[in-house]
C-alpha cells in the first residue's frame, strides 16, 4: 500500500505544481475564508506550529500525512484505536450584539485500516452571523442569517517507509454570501520525514494545501482563488521520560494562491499607485508587496509559528505558542501569544486554549477540544 500511495502522491504533487502556474490572482486575496481557520485547542496552543505533528486527528486540517502514526494503544477487543474530535471556537463575545451567531466548529474522526494505512473525514462549519434590513429609515425591519460556509475533507495516509510518510486529502467546499452560494473541491498533499539524529528526534513536515479551482458566486471569470498554503515545520523531541515529555514545534507557512498577476491590471495599478507617489513604484516593487509568485517566500511574507508542549505522565499537558502573521500587527506582544492546557483521563482527551485578545472589547478568545479514543 505505501507504493501504490507514493505513485498516487508523486502524480499529484506534480498536478499540484504545474497545472494551477498559468492562474493569475487580482489584487485582493482569497475566498472560501473556511479553509484558513485551521483549527484544535492543541494546535491553537502551540502557534499553529503543526504541520510536523502526528499521532492526532486534528492533524489532517495542517498536514494529512499526520493520520499515518495514530496512537498504539490498544483496547481490551485488541483493536487499533480510532479518533473522534470537536472544536468549537465562539467569535459572539468579543463583538456584543453584531457578533451574534459568529463561531467556527469542526467534527473529526479517523481510523487505522493496519496495514493499509489510515482514513478520516473532517466537516467544517462557520456561523457568518445576522445582518440588520432596513429601508430607508434606520427602523430594522428584519434580522436575516448570512449563512453557514461548509467544507467536507475525506483523509488518507500512510507510511511509505519507516521514516517517511504520506498523506492526501480531498476537499468539497460550499460558501454561502446571503442569498448567493458558490461550491469548489481542492486537494492537500502532505509528506512527514523523520531525521536519522538520535540525539534529538526531529521530524520534518512538509504540506501543499487547498489546490484547486476558485469559487464564485455569481460570475465564473470573476472567481476568487482559493487560500493556496505551502506549510514547512519541525517537532523535536527535547526530553522524553518515563513520566515527561519536552516537545518543540515549529513551522512557516507560504500563502502562494498568488502565482502571476494580470499585466494590464498590474500596469493600472501600477499608473494609479505612483500618481500619488514622489517616490515612484517599480513593477518588481509591486509585485514584492503582493507577494506573488516566488516573492510569497520573502521572510515579510510568511506566518512564523513556534510552540512548546511538557507533558507529565501522559496526563496533563502545559503548552505555549508564538504565532506572527504577515499583514495583521498586532497593538500588544502578549497578543502574539497562545498557551492552554491538555488533559488526558483514559479514553478521552480535553484540550483548552487562550488565544490572543480580540474584537472591539479586546476579549481573549478561549478555544476548546474534546476527543475521544476508541
Amino acid at each position: 500500500m505505501g507504493c501504490f500511495l507514493r505513485k498516487i502522491f508523486i502524480l499529484l504533487l506534480g498536478i499540484a505544481i504545474f497545472l494551477p502556474v498559468t492562474a493569475f490572482a487580482g489584487p485582493g486575496r482569497t475566498g472560501a475564508q473556511i479553509l484558513n481557520l485551521g483549527g484544535g485547542a492543541r494546535a491553537r496552543a502551540l502557534g499553529d506550529a503543526f504541520s510536523a505533528m502526528s499521532g492526532d486527528v486534528t492533524t489532517s486540517l495542517w498536514n494529512p500525512s499526520g493520520l499515518a502514526d495514530m496512537p498504539e494503544s490498544k483496547l481490551r477487543s485488541g483493536k487499533e484505536a480510532a479518533q473522534a474530535s470537536m472544536f468549537y471556537t465562539d467569535y459572539s463575545a468579543p463583538f456584543g450584539e453584531a457578533g451574534e451567531g459568529l463561531y467556527y466548529t469542526f467534527l473529526s474522526g479517523a481510523m487505522p485500516l493496519g496495514d493499509m494505512g489510515t482514513i478520516g473525514a473532517t466537516l467544517q462549519m462557520q456561523g457568518q452571523g445576522t445582518i440588520a434590513v432596513t429601508t430607508d429609515s434606520p427602523d430594522v425591519l428584519r434580522e436575516e442569517s448570512l449563512g453557514t460556509n461548509f467544507a467536507v475533507t475525506f483523509s488518507y495516509a500512510d507510511r511509505i517507509s519507516e521514516s517517511l510518510s504520506a498523506g492526501i486529502n480531498g476537499k468539497m467546499i460550499r460558501m454561502v454570501l446571503g442569498r448567493e452560494s458558490g461550491s469548489s473541491y481542492a486537494v492537500d498533499l502532505g509528506m512527514q520525514y523523520l531525521l536519522p539524529i538520535d540525539l534529538v528526534p526531529t521530524t520534518v513536515g512538509v504540506a501543499i494545501q487547498n489546490v484547486g479551482p476558485g469559487i464564485s458566486f455569481i460570475d465564473e471569470n470573476q472567481a476568487d482563488p482559493l487560500p493556496r498554503f505551502l506549510r514547512v515545520g519541525t517537532s523535536m523531541d527535547l526530553y522524553r521520560g518515563r513520566y515527561l515529555h519536552l516537545r518543540l514545534v515549529s513551522g512557516i507557512t507560504a500563502y502562494i494562491d498568488k502565482l502571476a498577476e494580470n499585466e494590464d491590471e498590474l500596469a493600472v495599478d501600477l499608473e494609479r499607485l505612483n500618481a500619488e507617489r514622489e517616490e515612484k513604484l517599480t513593477r518588481e516593487q509591486l509585485l514584492s508587496d503582493r507577494g506573488v509568485g516566488i516573492r510569497a517566500f520573502e521572510w515579510r511574507h510568511l506566518q512564523k509559528n513556534l510552540g512548546l508542549e511538557y507533558w507529565i505522565a501522559n496526563l496533563l499537558a502545559l503548552r505555549v505558542g508564538y504565532k506572527s502573521e504577515p499583514g495583521i500587527n498586532l497593538p500588544d506582544l502578549t497578543d502574539y501569544f497562545t498557551y492552554g492546557i491538555g488533559v488526558r483521563v483514559y479514553l478521552f482527551n480535553v484540550d483548552l486554549t487562550y488565544g490572543p485578545r480580540f474584537g472591539p472589547s479586546r476579549e481573549r478568545l478561549i478555544e476548546a477540544t474534546g476527543m475521544i479514543i476508541f
